[in-house]
């Protein structure tokens, strides 16, 4: 069971992540959502390293979504397994150069290479036990981890984007276990096929975090009603607002006039004197209630007008264009009879236009990363043919465009010269990036506000031959994900992209890879 009472989390500069949030989770999944950088990963972690406003009963283990974090330690698949010290025991133990604790170490596990092995199969997964870590797709490094864990069976399993570099089949299969866990799960994610597998959910923002127990589908049509009803609410406080301020500067100016009115009968000599004066200090007495009775409703609506705001939830943004030649070579890659190094080993023939968008399709480990490193001439291709006319842009699945120990801020600077100071700052406002975000390193930052400061970044950069994505939708919360398929919808260049979401971007051809042994 886990339970998180008054949990807070200030940053380094003093401000407020997240204020005194709580709640409870025993049994099942529950997944938290919200946008890029709202600071889920960061709750996840301070569960994790259970901090004083935080009860776990039992164990906890954390998977992080930064697949070179989970892995920083782990050399082989027989270590992801937890399994690495009985694996080397008994190889010594069979080389006949066992260690004194070998013996006893391996009473309940002489059989650990079956079991590793079992555990493999039942997740589709062919791979050596020995079989280096880095050398596995980064769909098959993620399941590897997750199997290890979930092996594990801990009291409490934290999942930080855990179906992210997973292909269908493999998300599937994750759900498939979510359901079978004795553990409680509490994960964060943006894969709407793995979400729409759950019915509860904490939804975590400005305000707090909030319990809905509903599908999916639901909870996102409630949350973006709640978003419509919060803007006119406030449009009708600014609204009423504006009205009394109108309605006091009408009362204001015939106050005045009445004044004016009243000084001109003194001096013509009309009226009394002191009549004059008599209706003079009734007038100012009843101006003088009047404009504290003015400024007593202003002050109501204003401090209306503040709740309406600070209830309003900030929604994702992501303001990209992205620039691309109209003019040029034509046909921009011919691939003829190409045999990939690694991966699916059928013949590949691929044809590329200015303008047209070919999506690269496949289980983990089929070659995908491959197949693009091969048309950006980093891999050689073991037989066949391949001509690309035009240079590349690419922004790989793990952001290695991004210096991890640079700002956005200083990025920008750097790399987009034509741009100034004044710019750099409004584009990273313009993909949601705190301004307080924008001087930290890449590393401090959320995994969707990384990728979005790399989208930024290739949208300056000149772009007049293949801009190539590989898994760019991984990271980014779903409306973000939305707002990047309108942008590259209106793109004119040609387009290569990697995918596990079958609709996410229209695609005019589609190359679909295998694996001969199955995964």
């Amino acid at each position: 069971m886990l339970v998180v009472s008054d949990l807070s989390y200030t940053l380094p500069n003093g401000d407020t992540l997240f204020p005194h949030l709580s709640f409870s989770c025993s049994g099942g999944t529950t997944a938290i959502i919200g946008r890029n950088g709202v600071g889920k990963s960061t709750l996840l972690e301070c569960i994790a390293q259970q901090q004083r406003d935080t009860t776990i009963t039992g164990t906890c283990c954390l998977f992080r979504q930064s697949i070179n974090d989970n892995y920083s330690d782990i050399p082989r698949v027989i270590d992801a397994l937890h399994l690495g010290e009985y694996y080397d025991a008994l190889r010594r133990v069979e080389h006949g150069k066992p260690l004194d604790t070998d013996i006893d170490l391996l009473e309940q596990h002489w059989d650990v290479v079956e079991q590793a092995q079992e555990c493999l199969m039942k997740a589709n997964l062919a791979l050596e036990l020995d079989q280096p870590i880095l050398s596995l797709s980064g769909g098959q490094r993620t399941k590897v981890q997750l199997i290890g864990l979930l092996q594990q069976q801990p009291d409490v399993l934290l999942l930080d984007e855990p179906s992210n570099h997973l292909d269908k089949q493999s998300t599937q299969w994750l759900i498939q276990q979510l359901k079978e866990t004795p553990s409680t799960v509490l994960l964060v994610s943006h894969d709407a096929m793995l979400l729409n597998s759950l019915d509860r959910f904490l939804v975590l923002n400005e305000t707090g975090i909030h319990p809905y127990h509903m599908d999916f589908n639901s909870l996102r049509a409630q949350l973006k009603k709640q978003h419509h009803d919060s803007i006119k609410a406030i449009g009708q406080a600014k609204a009423k607002l504006k009205k009394e301020q109108r309605e006091q500067q009408i009362r204001e100016q015939k106050s005045q006039q009445r004044l004016r009115q009243g000084e001109a009968e003194r001096t013509s000599g009309s009226q009394s004197k002191l009549l004059l004066d008599r209706r003079k200090n009734k007038a100012q007495e009843q101006r003088g209630a009047q404009a504290r009775m003015a400024e007593q409703r202003s002050l109501i609506l204003k401090k209306e007008l503040q709740q309406q705001q600070c209830q309003q939830i900030k929604t994702s943004t992501l303001n990209l264009q992205l620039s691309s030649q109209n003019k040029g070579q034509r046909r921009v890659l011919d691939l003829i009879d190409a045999v990939l190094p690694f991966g699916d080993k059928t013949p590949l023939s691929i044809f590329l236009d200015r303008g047209e968008r070919l999506r690269i399709d496949g289980p983990n480990g089929s070659g995908k990363s491959t197949l693009i490193q091969c048309i950006q001439g980093l891999k050689t291709l073991e037989s066949g043919e391949l001509n690309r006319h035009v240079d590349t842009l690419y922004l790989d699945q793990h952001l290695s465009l991004l210096d991890q120990f640079t700002s956005p801020f200083a990025l920008l600077k750097s790399q987009a010269t034509h741009l100034d100071d004044s710019t750099i700052r409004t584009f990273l406002g313009s993909i949601g990036l705190r301004s307080d975000h924008v001087f930290l390193p890449c590393s401090a930052l959320s995994g969707g506000e990384r990728m979005k400061v790399a989208l930024l970044l290739i949208s300056q950069l000149p772009s007049e031959g293949i801009l190539i994505l590989d898994e760019t939708d991984n990271h980014l919360d779903l409306d973000s994900q939305d707002q990047l398929a309108a942008t590259l919808d209106n793109y004119q260049g040609a387009l290569i992209f990697v995918t596990h979401q079958d609709k996410w971007i229209r695609a005019d051809k589609i190359v679909a890879l295998k694996n001969k042994k199955t995964e």
